[in-house]
């Protein structure tokens, strides 16, 4: 896969879906919990750049929980939607311009809080993506709070052994995805970072890839359907939390800049 190939990808996903939730995720029950994970941990006076931030929804819901956002995206339909969004709410504490994660020194040092969400895995290689994670510490303040949500390749693997051994195909991973290794992303953040906390969905994951596709089995499970919706319920619980993390796709990295 090419990255024009990608930037393509995702300008044709915002000319289809424009300020829509899904433009980004399709899961939008997963979606909210990403926002509702990085958006409790906000703080009122953070002054926040959105790194890959799509068409601003996550955006806009976190300039509700601190003083100013940055949003900042590659693709320029994303972009031209963002804007869209934002000039619709009515805020005055957001602002969206196009920028790529590859290339952040215009922001180094600006920023009390960096939030960068399934960003990574759009990047065509392992050294981009490690020099992305150089780019986002760059951009804090001293103390600053790095919120990383990406891929993992052994969570997924680890999901898809689940789903093979309760009879369920594995999930192919989308064409334009690159998951991540775990221990080369840590390694990488401890550098300059310090990680303070790793918050997983491995229930949410457990609840809506296994159990409720042997539910609704021979139909597709629906994203927004009713067993997610308890999936979600579960997850914000906190009841099992961290008992499924070795099957969590996505993991939040909650880091602080020495």
């Amino acid at each position: 896969m090419k990255p024009e190939e990608i930037s393509k990808y995702w300008d044709d996903k915002a000319e289809a879906l424009e300020t829509d939730p899904s433009a980004t995720m399709k899961d939008v029950m997963l979606r909210g919990m990403e926002i509702e994970a990085i958006g409790s941990r906000l703080k009122p006076d953070d002054e926040l750049l959105d790194v890959g931030g799509g068409n601003a929804f996550a955006g806009l819901r976190w300039a509700e929980k601190c003083r100013s956002v940055l949003v900042v995206d590659f693709s320029e339909k994303m972009v031209k939607y963002g804007l869209e969004a934002i000039a619709a709410s009515g805020r005055d504490n957001i602002r969206q311009e196009r920028a790529s994660v590859m290339a952040l020194g215009v922001y180094a040092g600006r920023f009390s809080a960096t939030t960068c969400v399934r960003c990574l895995i759009n990047l065509t290689s392992e050294d981009d993506q490690l020099a992305a994670v150089e780019q986002l510490a760059r951009t804090l303040r001293p103390g600053g709070s790095l919120y990383l949500i990406e891929g993992l390749a052994e969570t997924f693997a680890a999901m898809n052994r689940a789903r093979r051994d309760a009879g369920l195909p594995a999930i192919p991973l989308d064409w334009h995805n690159h998951l991540l290794s775990r221990d080369k992303l840590e390694a990488k953040l401890a550098e300059t970072l310090t990680i303070d906390e790793r918050v997983d969905f491995g229930e949410y994951y457990f609840l809506s890839r296994v159990v409720h596709p042997l539910l609704v089995a021979p139909e597709e499970p629906a994203f927004e359907g009713r067993m997610n919706l308890v999936a979600r319920n579960i997850w914000q619980s906190r009841a099992v939390r961290g008992r499924f993390a070795y099957m969590s796709t996505l993991m939040l990295y909650v880091c602080s800049r020495r």
